[in-house]
Parts: structure tokens; sequence; C-alpha cells
């Protein structure tokens, strides 16, 4: 194999698509410091693509393709004893919003020894949906990635003005405790404007509603639950998959973000979509492509995970469905990984066996990552 050092074209095009280093670094950070890293190259042309796949930071990625406005506005947070919480979206100018799970029910909002997912809730997402709403948006884009819930979407539904009842009619408070005991959804409080909207869903993840791939098993752990917890949970989204039906609690993708797509598909007019095909048609990486001598793509982690649907694993995908070879530079890679067997020409990580505070030291890894692309054309 020619390296890629052997400037042998008069031009070379090179296609920049990073993701995020979670908890360090942005997609458009990772951009510009490797595109940086290659303006002293006068035979080399580049191309930055912002990646995302419906996890953390989907908002932003979407955002740069679109004409709009951010918008803050104050929301509930995860738990009942938490202050509100000061929570951003988009709004595009044709009207639709762009919002994340992350950005009111995240995950990363919580300390590890405060994650209560029995009773963290989505309300404060919903809020966020009707407050866009309030503000015009007919379309809502929810990238479901990084929740803290295992709800099903009931704090969703009862901010946009559904109401859970027990067996007793009394009403439930929307957490994952609750799930088991609903015994009726009171839907007339839901106005004419969320049933009108139009609500996109993307999911980073495949996973059904229950069973051992399902949200209980796979992500409740992650969110703080027991095993005990898990169990409970698994039982209240059975129980809830009773309610909406197999036709959604079998579709791949309703396990995402702790089942939040079950209980809106079921009451409202949802597309759930995979979220890298999506963003990746949305910030242009098909027109990116055409003519382009090399990919240079990475996020934090890369394993087997990142080419199931991750959004680094959809650029890999995509240029080699166009014979363009491809590089990754990483944060780590797991050891049970084989590059050759993924069709890739390298793979670079940057923070193998640094410690945990230098290897997610933002000006660090920009540092290291800008080298590591350098590289791979010098």
């Amino acid at each position: 194999m020619v390296w890629f050092s052997d400037h042998s074209l008069p031009e070379m095009k090179v296609v920049l698509a990073f993701d995020k280093f979670k908890g360090s670094v942005t997609s458009r950070q990772l951009n510009e410091a490797a595109q940086d890293s290659l303006c002293g190259l006068d035979d080399v042309t580049t191309v930055c693509i912002p990646v995302a796949d419906g996890g953390d930071g989907t908002v932003e990625v979407l955002a740069t393709s679109r004409q709009g406005q951010w918008v803050t506005s104050p929301t509930m947070g995860l738990l009942l004893q938490l202050p509100p919480v000061m929570a951003n979206y988009y709004l595009c100018d044709d009207g639709t919003a762009l919002i994340e799970v992350a950005a009111a029910s995240g995950l990363a909002l919580l300390p590890t020894d405060a994650r209560d997912v029995m009773r963290a809730t989505t309300l404060g997402t919903g809020m966020l949906m009707r407050d866009a709403m309030e503000h015009g948006a007919r379309h809502i884009v929810l990238g479901l990635g990084g929740s803290a819930t295992c709800d099903a979407g009931m704090g969703i539904m009862c901010a946009l003005g559904a109401e859970f009842l027990d067996a007793d009619g009394h009403h439930l408070y929307p957490s994952g405790e609750s799930l088991g005991q609903i015994a009726g959804i009171e839907t007339r409080g839901i106005p004419q404007t969320a049933l009108d909207c139009r609500y996109t869903l993307l999911t980073d993840v495949d996973n059904p509603l229950c069973g051992n791939l399902g949200t209980a098993h796979i992500y409740a752990p992650q969110k703080g639950a027991s095993p005990e917890q898990v169990e409970q949970l698994e039982q209240g989204m059975v129980h809830v998959a009773g309610i909406v039906g197999d036709d959604i609690a079998c579709r791949p993708g309703c396990g995402a973000a702790g089942g939040i797509p079950a209980l809106m598909m079921h009451l409202l007019p949802c597309e759930l979509l995979p979220g890298g095909p999506y963003v990746l048609s949305q910030v242009g990486l098909e027109e990116a492509l055409d003519g382009a001598d090399l990919v240079i793509t990475g996020e934090g982690r890369f394993d087997r995970q990142t080419l199931m649907g991750k959004g680094p694993g959809c650029v890999i995908s995509m240029a080699r469905e166009h014979g363009i070879p491809v590089a990754v530079v990483c944060g780590l890679a797991a050891d049970d990984f084989d590059p050759v067997s993924a069709g890739l020409e390298r793979v670079i990580a940057v923070s193998d066996g640094l410690p945990l505070d230098e290897a997610m030291d933002p000006e660090s890894t920009l540092r290291r990552v800008s080298q590591a692309v350098l590289s791979l054309l010098k």
C-alpha cells in the first residue's frame, strides 16, 4: 500500500469528520484543530464535516447547517429537589426546533453519587419542547442520547399535557418507579398544537424496550440502578409494552434514552430514525466525499460499538461505499478491535496510557489530535 505521505496527486482532498471526545472536546473543536494542523501543506485541501449520532452534541452539529437562533429556557431538573436547569435548544427559521434530551435530562447534569434512575424524570425535556412550540416550532427533532432517565417518556408526555393514572384514578409522578402502576392515560390535556407538531426522534442505539438487550438491563445500571431496581424497571417496561403494543415496543431503538420513544410514539406523530445517518445527511457528508482522497474520523473511544450506528461508524461506512480510504484518530481504541477487518488504513489512539486528567484535558487533547492528523500526511 502507498501511504498518504506519497503526494503524487497534484492536490489531495482530505475530509475531516470528527465526533466529540465526550467530556473533553467537541466535534467542531476537533475538526478545526485538525484542519489547522494541515494548513501548512500546500498540496492538501480540507473539508470539515461535524459528526453526531443523536447523543450529546447533536444539536450543535445540526445547527451548523441551519439558519436560526439559540434559545435558553429555564426548565425542571432531573429530580424534584434539584434547582431549575437553564437549557438551550436551537430554533430554526423554518419552524424546526433542535433539542437534546441531554440538555435538561442528561446524565452529565448529575454527579455520580446523586444518580437516582427510579425518580429521575424527563419532565424538563418536555418543558423545553413545549417552550419551543410556544416560540412557533411545528417540527421537533429530538436527540435521545445521554439521558439519566428510565421513564419511557412519561415526563415528556406529562409536560405536554398527558396524565397517567393508577388503578385508583390517582395521578402518577412521571418516573421509572411509576411505570408498572399505569392503569390509564388521559390525553384530553394535550393541546392541539402538540398533536399537530411533527416529531423526529434520533437514536444512537438500536436496543428494544424490553428484554436482556432492553433499556433497563443495558442502560439503567449506568444511571445508578441496583440489580433489584433493574428488575423493577424491566417489569415497568414490560407493562408499558402492553400499553403501546408490539409494533412500537419491538422497534429497534425504542429503548433509547430510557424508553422515551415508547410513549411518545404511542401518543404523538413520531418518526424514529438512526441518528448517525440523519445527521450526516443534514451536514453534507455525501457531497463532501465527492473527489476526496482520504477521510479522517474519530471519537473518544473507538470499539466495535462504533461500527454499529455511531457517528464515526456511519462516516466509515459511507467512505468505504465511495472507495475512499479512512484513518481514525481517537482517544482510546479497544484492545479487541481489528482495524483491518473494519477496512481502516490506520487507527491512532492519542490518549492511550495517559493519566485520566491529562487524557481529558481539552488543550492537551487537541494538541495530540493535531499531531496525529499531521503525522498521517507528512
